[in-house]
């Protein structure tokens, strides 16, 4: 199993409010986490590195995971607890007031995937396609569930980014558990600056070309930045044991 993660600036943003970070404990085991902070000042970046921090060393200190049920409540205590330290944080003074941030959470045992999300970064299954397995917790959403919209408007409408709960700032929180097997193709986790910057097809051609994973990487962020750049952009790529090219 290997893991790439990469983060960027982008072309307008002062500050990188992403965090993306994985821990990758042997062949056969690592976990994933990414953050796209939101609030004033700093305030973003801070909460997005203190969940990464805490979720990564609650990691780190569990133990052999068992069945799917106890990684399920691993996982969402873990955005749970994660959630708290942020809100605590928040109070402390008027320039963190507000700050939070979106989680998207990978589980790779082996061939076995357990994702758990709020907001809208997204995790994808990139292979012959590019397969969305997260759905944003985002205002047009329900628009487009309940019939109001269309999935074309949704992708131009003005609110388009509003979220519906976030890491931090929400009075109650609901992460999402969505447990799948990937034999094949990698697994991409990202925050909305490189799909708001980046078509499907533009992101499965670039992982589609036949360079060392690493070069395609760096050209997701680079093309990414020429098409786009009005956010931070991060992402990760996990690619199975054995699986490079697509």
């Amino acid at each position: 199993m290997q893991v790439i993660v990469k983060s960027d600036i982008g072309r307008v943003r002062k500050v990188n409010q992403d965090d993306v970070r994985y821990c990758q404990k042997n062949d056969d085991e690592c976990l994933v986490v990414l953050c796209d902070g939101m609030g004033g000042h700093n305030a973003g970046e801070i909460a997005s590195k203190m969940v990464c921090d805490d979720i990564i060393e609650n990691y780190q200190n569990h133990g052999v995971f068992g069945d799917e049920q106890e990684i399920r409540e691993w996982m969402l205590s873990a955005i749970l607890h994660a959630h708290q330290r942020v809100e605590m944080k928040s109070h402390e003074t008027q320039e963190y007031e507000g700050m939070g941030t979106t989680i998207a959470l990978v589980l790779c045992l082996n061939h076995d995937v357990y994702i758990s999300h709020v907001g809208d970064s997204r995790v994808y299954h990139v292979y012959d396609e590019l397969k969305q397995l997260t759905k944003d917790d985002t205002l047009v959403n329900v628009l487009v569930d309940s019939g109001t919209i269309s999935q074309a408007e949704a992708k131009i409408h003005p609110q388009k980014n509003i979220l519906l709960q976030a890491v931090g700032v929400s009075d109650s929180l609901n992460p999402s558990f969505i447990q799948t097997k990937i034999d094949k193709g990698i697994i991409l986790v990202c925050s909305d600056g490189l799909y708001n910057s980046l078509n499907d097809e533009q992101i499965l051609d670039i992982l589609h070309l036949s360079e060392d994973i690493e070069s395609r990487a760096c050209q997701l962020i680079d093309i990414a930045n020429t098409y786009g750049g009005q956010d931070n952009i991060s992402f990760a790529l996990i690619i199975t044991k054995g699986v490079v090219d697509l």
